[in-house]
């Protein structure tokens, strides 16, 4: 194959192909490059790490034909499972955005600063509405619609 591995090094790298392993977790485990190990899954005959022999699919399960792209390096790529890790990527970072406390003390007080956020403009309507003010006298304080009050007291 015209590598310098060594005998174990080889034996090692073809049992974990045919055990079904990726090519990076044979190179971090063995420590033989990627496109070593990519060439020898070649000449073995075995199919690329996320497809079987019979249905080509990826190791998750989702099928090829309709779930087939490139990435921007014109890798061929699951596009569910890429999907399916920007959300868990996002759903790692997602921190909910809180109101401002001093804005919502402004506006239940009568004086909102100029512009509420949607979250700010709840949260002053929840507070206000828990001391029993009418729809018009809440509207008039956060400076929104009566509307916007009876939607909110719907929600809830």
């Amino acid at each position: 194959m015209g590598s310098t591995l060594t005998e174990d090094q080889r034996l090692q790298v073809e049992e974990l192909l045919k055990a079904g392993e990726s090519d990076l977790g044979i190179q971090r485990r063995t420590g033989v490059a990627r496109s070593t190990v990519a060439r020898y899954r070649k000449t073995l005959g075995l199919p690329g790490y996320r497809t079987t022999p019979d249905s080509p699919a990826c190791r998750h399960g989702h099928a090829f034909p309709q779930n087939l792209g490139r990435n921007d390096k014109g890798h061929l790529i699951c596009v569910a499972c890429r999907r399916a890790h920007w959300r868990q990527a996002a759903a790692r970072s997602y921190v909910p955005a809180q109101p401002d406390e001093v804005a919502v003390d402004r506006a239940a007080a009568g004086d909102p600063p100029e512009r509420l956020t949607p979250r700010e403009r709840q949260a002053a309507i929840v507070r206000l509405d828990r001391w029993d003010l009418s729809a018009a006298v809440i509207a008039e304080r956060v400076r929104c619609t009566p509307r916007t009050v009876h939607r909110r007291r719907a929600a809830a």
